[in-house]
């Protein structure tokens, strides 16, 4: 059972099972608020994905069950259109290393320096006209087994 975080969809844990469109990258909550799986590449684009930040951001068609170890600088998660038409990032804390939590989420902040493109899918998905998302401090909402950030967009 895939399970969306209460802060995309007000449904509680525990009630009705959201449906997965098989046919396309995203799942549709009973609001109609689309969720898009994905993976995250963090680092700086111009760092070659060293560093802090999003280097890129694509979309997936599921939530990989465990990350290998060597590839701590990658995970999987969700998207969705935020509040004040920011994007939503979800990562889950049994996907992520240690490394990868100390570095980039540290104190509760997440440093962003440098812009990281969106890809048109993306965008097209989530309904939004957004190419990047953009630098920034952003604060690391934490919830049941699940980070959040939420991050503008231009």
């Amino acid at each position: 059972m895939t399970h969306i975080p209460s802060a995309v969809s007000p449904t509680p844990v525990g009630s009705t099972a959201v449906p997965i469109n098989p046919d396309k990258n995203y799942l549709e909550t009973p609001q109609t608020t689309k969720v898009l799986y994905c993976d995250v590449v963090f680092g700086s684009p111009s760092m070659n994905c060293n560093g802090t930040g999003i280097c890129r951001i694509n979309i997936s068609n599921f939530i990989q069950a465990q990350v290998p170890k060597k590839q701590c600088h990658l995970t999987s998660g969700l998207l969705a259109s935020g509040p004040g038409g920011k994007i939503s990032l979800f990562f889950f804390r049994d996907r992520f290393c240690i490394r990868q939590y100390r570095k980039h989420f540290h104190k509760g902040v997440f440093e962003m320096k440098e812009a990281c493109p969106i890809p048109a899918k993306i965008s097209k998905g989530l309904q939004l006209r957004a190419k990047k998302l953009l630098p920034g401090s952003y604060t690391v909402w934490e919830g049941d087994g699940y980070f959040r950030l939420d991050i503008e967009v231009a």
